[in-house]
């Protein structure tokens, strides 16, 4: 799994809505100012995670995006999947979309690779389905950091 230029600024993103979480609707311009991501690459990001049932959007004067759900539902690994696909390391290791390979000198089931990859993904499923946009926030205010 390499999480991507669009996972990360997914992350920026949805850190800003969940920030904002039950006040009024951010723009894309307004998104796009505080992240310091162009306003294009925003609008194909935010396409991406309104699809994916992560935001919703609100047409006017005062529009913009909010979350769907509240920040404490929403998981860092629902928003790296919807943006980025699965999280396994290598195709072979995926549940989603698994892949067997052709040109190995192992069976599918014994593959010692395959099976070490399949505890990484485990182990990298478990952490990211666990850390929710609210415990992002809260690390970031604790560590001072800025959202």
């Amino acid at each position: 799994m390499k999480l991507s230029t669009r996972g990360i600024y997914a992350l920026r993103i949805l850190s800003q809505l969940a920030t904002h979480y039950g006040e009024s609707p951010l723009s894309v311009a307004e998104l796009s100012r505080r992240e310091g991501i162009s306003g294009k690459y925003l609008e194909q990001i935010i396409a991406t995670l309104k699809k994916r049932g992560l935001v919703v959007s609100t047409r006017g004067k005062k529009g913009g995006y909010t979350l769907r759900q509240a920040p404490e539902k929403i998981t860092l690994g629902d928003v790296i999947r919807a943006v980025d696909g699965p999280l396994a390391p290598i195709p072979c290791a995926s549940v989603t979309a698994p892949f067997v390979c052709t040109d190995g000198p192992y069976e599918y089931d014994t593959c010692w690779i395959r099976l070490l990859m399949l505890r990484v993904r485990d182990n990298i499923s478990a952490i990211l389905d666990r850390e929710t946009l609210a415990d992002m926030i809260q690390d970031a205010a604790a560590s001072k950091r800025r959202i």
